[in-house]
Order: structure tokens, then sequence, then C-alpha cells
């Protein structure tokens, strides 16, 4: 039977997390505390030789006693103690995980999984689809430094030394003045490439998320001014995150994007981490963001979905209401929350 730890139990929740195989901040209670949709939870289970645990959040479906459970923004998925547990584990761990959802009512699941972390999608197997999506990409910070520039695009290094011509510095955002300089670049952005709603974050968020989670705010300075910067997180086992990362309209031409990445690269390797995590395309394609990020390394990871349809009836129901005989064609899941813009 999995233990349900809440956000209040937030030492067990971390001490659980950190105790896993690998894992990254997303998993950690203080993540999960920034998340204000659904209502946070780790659910955890020792089966004979393995410990799994899986952080989701859990939403009521509106107009029914039924919830669904989702995952953060970002990479999470399930954690095992072992890189290998054996078939009869996963298998209890699935086993668990579907008494789990008929005990509290759950029509489906959702989660994005960790492309660093190739096995997750093994212990899915049999519960929904694993569905692959874009491409990611992660700079392999114990490389030596000749060999890890060795791998930028010879466009990307030729920018970079051109911003340091133009002498661009990078700062580490020190006040609130510069964090909220930032949230407003990076509102700028979320404008410009129309995202959608669940991509703008409170003031509160940012200020939050740099006091309660392992982060720098990296800022590119011309003239005086803030013009671009990268969010970055760091996790316990070397995995270094390129979170949030933002440009002012005005100063795209020149790409100072690049120099915060390259800079944040090489602090990341005075603090020991491992990889630089750059992420992947806009929406799971690999678009002109994902060509913007290869140029700064050949390390590409695949990134996953998990989806599950837990009660099959409940759910496709819930279709025939909202759609009648018109059910969209489209990837989005669950598909009753499609006019919700949050997954």
């Amino acid at each position: 039977m999995f233990e349900t730890i809440t956000i209040e139990q937030a030492g067990k929740w971390d001490s659980i997390v950190k105790s896993m195989h690998s894992y990254d901040f997303y998993h950690l209670s203080a993540y999960h505390r920034l998340d204000t949709s659904g209502k946070a939870v780790l659910l955890h289970i020792q089966t004979e030789k393995t410990n799994f645990a899986l952080p989701v959040l859990f939403r009521n479906v509106e107009g029914t006693d039924y919830k669904d459970i989702t995952s953060v923004y970002g990479y999470a998925g399930p954690l095992a103690s072992q890189t290998n547990p054996a078939q009869e584990d996963i298998r209890r761990f699935q086993n668990e995980l579907k008494a789990y959802c008929d005990t509290h009512k759950i029509i489906s699941v959702f989660a994005r999984l960790h492309p660093l972390f190739e096995n997750q999608s093994e212990w899915l197997d049999d519960l929904g689809n694993v569905n692959n999506s874009n491409l990611t990409v992660a700079i392999d910070l114990t490389l030596s430094e000749k060999e890890q520039r060795k791998q930028y695009a010879r466009s990307l290094r030729y920018r970079i030394n051109a911003l340091k011509r133009k002498n661009v510095q990078i700062i580490h955002a020190s006040n609130k003045q510069e964090t909220d300089t930032f949230i407003d670049i990076y509102r700028e952005t979320m404008d410009r490439v129309n995202a959608s709603p669940q991509y703008y974050f409170s003031n509160e968020y940012f200020y939050r998320f740099l006091t309660e989670i392992d982060s720098c705010l990296y800022l590119a300075v011309y003239n005086n001014q803030i013009i671009s910067g990268s969010l970055c997180t760091f996790s316990g086992n070397g995995i270094m995150q390129a979170h949030l990362n933002a440009t002012r309209s005005a100063c795209l031409p020149i790409s100072p994007l690049k120099l915060v990445l390259d800079e944040a690269r090489l602090d990341g390797i005075k603090r020991g981490m491992l990889r630089l995590h750059l992420g992947g395309g806009k929406g799971g394609s690999n678009d002109s963001l994902f060509i913007f990020k290869s140029r700064f390394s050949h390390l590409h990871f695949q990134f996953k979905t998990w989806r599950y349809v837990h009660n099959p009836q409940a759910y496709n129901r819930m279709l025939r209401n909202q759609f009648g005989e018109n059910i969209p064609q489209t990837d989005f899941f669950p598909l009753y929350r499609l006019n919700t813009n949050r997954i």
C-alpha cells in the first residue's frame, strides 16, 4: 500500500526523494509547494528490494466526484532506489498504483518524465502509454573545458566572443530590483512566443523560488541595462537545470542568452555539477529553440510523457458529455481538460 506524504511533511518528503538513486529539484517538496493548481502529495512504497516514489498533483474534476493526477511543470515522474528494479518489484508498484487510483476515484494520470532518467518509462509499462515528445539538450560538465567548447557550434563561439567584445557582463541577481527586471523580461518573452497562461508566474513565485530552491539567477548586463537572464537550479546529485530563460525583444539580434548560458555552465563546473540540462523546444517540437540549444552540445535526450486512463468508462463519458460526437482530434491529454489551459 502506498504511503501518502503531504506537502506539510516536507522533511519526510525530501528525505525519501533524496534516498532514491536519482532525483532532481522538480521532485522536491519546495517546488511542489509553488504549484497551486492541485494538492501536492508524494506517493511512496517499499517493495521487496526497491523503494518507489511518485510526486503528483491531485485535481478535482469539475462537476464530478472524480479526480485526476498530473505532474508539476518541468521533468518529474517516478523515482526508484535502484536503477534496474526487479520485475516483481515493478509489478508490485504498478498494482498498488492501480489500487490507489481505484480507492481515490482517479480517472487519469499525466506526467512529464525526466529525460536524464532513462528507466522511468520501463516502470510504467502496461500502465497507459509513454509517448516520445521532443529531444532535449544537455552539456556534459565532466568533460574538459576544451572538449565542452569543442562541441559548441562555430557560430555560437563567434557570438559569445562578440558579446564579450561588446562588454556584455554576466552577474548573479542579488536584490529585488534585479529580480523584478528579469520578471518583466520573462513576461515580455512569454508574450512574444504566445505562451499559454500556465507559463505566466506571479512575482511571488520568483521570490519564493530563489529563496526556497537551490538556484541562481544569471543576468546579462549591457550599457548598464539588464537584457537577458536564466534562472538555473542545482540538485544534490549533480544536475543543473536552465529552468527559465528570457531576453528583451530589442536585444534578440545580439542573442545575449548565449553568453548567459556559457557563464552559467562555468559556474556549474565550479559547483561540482555533472550536467547542465538546457531542455528542448517549445511545446515538444524540434524547432528553432531546440536548434538554438543544440548549438551548445551534441548530448541529446528523449523527453517523454506518460498518459494513463485508469477509468476508461468515466473518461469516455466525460468526453461524450463535453463534445458529443465531435471529439477533437488532438494529442492533448486528458482531453476533457482541453479548454482549461492546464494539463
